[in-house]
């Protein structure tokens, strides 16, 4: 009966010698956006705008510099996807909707809009998003088919379209919704052959795609949710989402797996897929998204509010996992955590890159009570060199 406290306090001591610090890029009390004065006005009267309704979700940093945003699609939320402006108002930074308000009229013109996109990609210099094409938040109705979008964020313009076909979307039953892009390129100079992974948190499911092979679609027993009941700063909420990332986690469960990416191209059946499906390692409670770079993976613990590191080359759990963030006030609900290389910047500032995160405080949004006079979304980052000596980087 010793060994679980032995657990807890090896991550205790773990969190006490490798503390780092968490610099704040960004907060809001609630998301407010650039309008122009007319806009404005006709926002406000035809209720397309709600403060209390729109909730950061994702985050990711373009080499310019620029850091882009999504924002659930909720009813009364304008935009999906921005990039964070220079203007200020009493909520926090003013969003800039990407590309431009004219990809978010509302309509049902499916080539030219932007209906909701939870989660983003940038590599190579392109922003990839998926549009699961629901209007008014995630059980809306769904008005147009998913697609893949990639813009060229060197002049910001549309450079491919990829409609999903709705068996590849959906599971047999008819349940999907695809939220996560990973861009997997090669060589940035061949970008048209780039790989897309997409995760399907509802139908439990991914999907792969390349603009020459087509699309595959892989389900696994091992990536429905198991752990659905929420608890974070003593609030409760029951989420029963899916998996998120390719060395993937269900959020609604206590284990990460992982996939040869090889093997995954090969669009094994699901009792192959469960064949050959490792289990990475255990966790101490839910993960949000994970990131990555070389052999460190990073990944949170959601009711312990904290973020973790761990050595892909070993087999990681709850004692060799090491907690290098933790803070029950700024980490409430990860909701996007990205690796930012140094040297796909243009402006370098950390020599070993960075890891960017993005909280919003779910559980209060869930139970109906959140305050808009308190801080409630946070862009945090640290700086990767701060963590080098941890166990986490044995293997580079």
């Amino acid at each position: 009966m010793t060994h679980p406290l032995l657990i807890v306090l090896l991550v205790t001591i773990a969190n006490k010698s490798f503390g780092v610090k968490l610099e704040d890029r960004y907060e809001w009390k609630y998301i407010d956006y650039v309008w122009n004065n007319l806009q404005n006005q006709e926002v406000i009267k035809s209720d397309n705008y709600d403060p209390i309704k729109n909730i950061l979700l994702d985050v990711d940093e373009a080499p310019d510099g620029r850091v882009f945003v999504t924002v659930i699609r909720n009813r009364g939320v304008p935009a999906s996807i921005a990039t964070v402006s220079n203007e200020r108002g009493p909520g926090g930074p003013l969003l800039s909707p990407y590309p431009n308000w004219s990809w978010y009229n509302d309509t049902t013109d499916c080539n030219n809009n932007i209906i909701s996109v939870l989660r983003i990609s940038i590599k190579c210099n392109h922003l990839f998003a998926l549009d699961f094409g629901r209007k008014d938040g995630l059980p809306g109705d769904r008005i147009c088919p998913s697609k893949l979008l990639i813009f060229n964020l060197e002049n910001d313009t549309l450079v491919d379209r990829v409609t999903i076909p709705s068996n590849i979307a959906d599971n047999k039953n008819g349940r999907g919704l695809l939220a996560t892009p990973l861009a997997y390129v090669r060589d940035c100079r061949r970008i048209d052959n780039v790989i897309v992974y997409m995760a399907d948190v509802i139908g439990s499911g991914l999907v792969i795609y390349n603009k020459y092979s087509g699309f595959c679609r892989i389900e696994s027993d091992f990536m429905k949710s198991t752990h659905p009941n929420f608890t974070i700063e003593n609030e409760s909420f029951y989420l029963e989402d899916g998996i998120l990332d390719l060395f993937y986690a269900p959020l609604a469960g206590n284990r990460i797996f992982k996939m040869n990416k090889h093997t995954l191209r090969k669009c094994p059946k699901r009792s192959e897929a469960n064949r050959l499906t490792q289990v990475a390692g255990t966790l101490s409670g839910q993960t949000g998204p994970i990131a990555s770079q070389n052999n460190v993976i990073f990944f949170s613990n959601i009711p312990k509010t904290a973020i973790l590191c761990a050595d892909t080359t070993k087999k990681f759990d709850p004692s060799n996992s090491v907690i290098i963030a933790q803070n029950s006030k700024k980490l409430q609900f990860p909701g996007g955590l990205k690796v930012i290389r140094d040297k796909e910047k243009k402006v370098r500032k950390y020599k070993e890159g960075k890891v960017l995160i993005a909280t919003n405080r779910l559980q209060r949004i869930f139970n109906n009570n959140l305050n808009l006079n308190e801080t409630n979304f946070r862009i945090l980052e640290f700086d990767i060199m701060k963590i080098k000596e941890t166990k986490c980087f044995d293997s580079n």
